[in-house]
């Protein structure tokens, strides 16, 4: 049971990010949830060949940090300008 949660939580997540293009806030929860599924994915492959490196997994935890800090300044930073966090109002020809 636990190997296909490990299998389809990350596509569903990929699914999730494909559908939802058009929306900030879904896409950068989209990527959240696959980054801690990798995470959890590397901890049990670490756990089943015996193998101690916590530092790798605070390396993934402090990039999925940043990330979401990153995409939290932007959604907040768009919502401002544009009232919204629909991607579609972003066109380079607006620029």
């Amino acid at each position: 049971m636990l190997d296909i949660l490990i299998i389809t939580i990350p596509i569903l997540c990929i699914m999730n990010v494909v559908f939802h293009l058009s929306c900030l806030l879904m896409t950068l929860l989209s990527l959240e949830a696959l980054l801690l599924s990798i995470m959890f994915m590397m901890m049990n492959m670490m756990m089943l060949i015996e193998m101690n490196m916590p530092v790798v997994c605070v390396l993934i935890l402090s990039i999925s940090v940043c990330e979401a800090s990153l995409g939290l300044s932007m959604l907040v930073k768009m919502s401002r300008l544009y009232g919204n966090d629909n991607l579609n109002i972003l066109s380079l020809s607006k620029c």
